[in-house]
């Protein structure tokens, strides 16, 4: 069976983390390897963080980012048995890492302490440059912007109807 490398972004129950973390941890373990996963980096992301919104009466949540090795068919058993410790995980991001992109980003989650470490490793990327004529450059109008739209003339002038003047009935 194919292995991949996985990471999922878990947002805990804060309560439950204050109470005893370690414990937390080894719950999240456990659920990995009793489907057959090997935990690689199990680390806290932010465990005091603030929530834009309440999820299940908590307005604050526990990061936790858990990278491990897993068999690709057996993903969505996981996954469903996640989504069933309701009173333990608000929500779960799960992504497979890309084989070109698998040491970096391991070797970044063993050595950096910090918060947000897996995006410092894509900071020295060069940026991409777009080449304009893949965005519609070439179709660009003489001063600069999108060329004239529809049968209303070289310009583009001519009344525009919004939606209130459609839904009116005609004269």
């Amino acid at each position: 069976m194919p292995k991949q490398t996985y990471e999922t972004l878990f947002l805990l129950d804060p309560t439950k983390v204050s109470a005893d973390a370690e414990s937390v941890k080894q719950q999240l373990h456990t659920l990995i390897e009793r489907h057959g996963g090997h935990v690689d980096i199990s680390r806290p992301w932010d465990y005091n963080h603030k929530l834009t919104y309440p999820i299940g009466k908590s307005k604050k949540g526990s990061f936790h980012i858990i990278y491990y090795t897993f068999e690709s068919t057996k993903q969505a058993e996981l996954e469903r048995d996640f989504a069933l410790q309701e009173g333990l995980i608000l929500r779960q991001l799960t992504s497979k890492l890309d084989p070109k992109w698998k040491e970096e980003m391991l070797r970044i989650a063993r050595e950096d302490t910090g918060n947000g470490f897996a995006l410092r490793g894509m900071q020295d990327e060069q940026t991409v440059q777009t080449d304009p004529s893949a965005i519609g450059g070439e179709s660009m109008g003489e001063e600069g912007g999108p060329p004239p739209r529809g049968d209303r003339g070289e310009g583009g002038g001519g009344p525009r109807r919004g939606r209130r003047d459609m839904a009116e009935k005609p004269e």
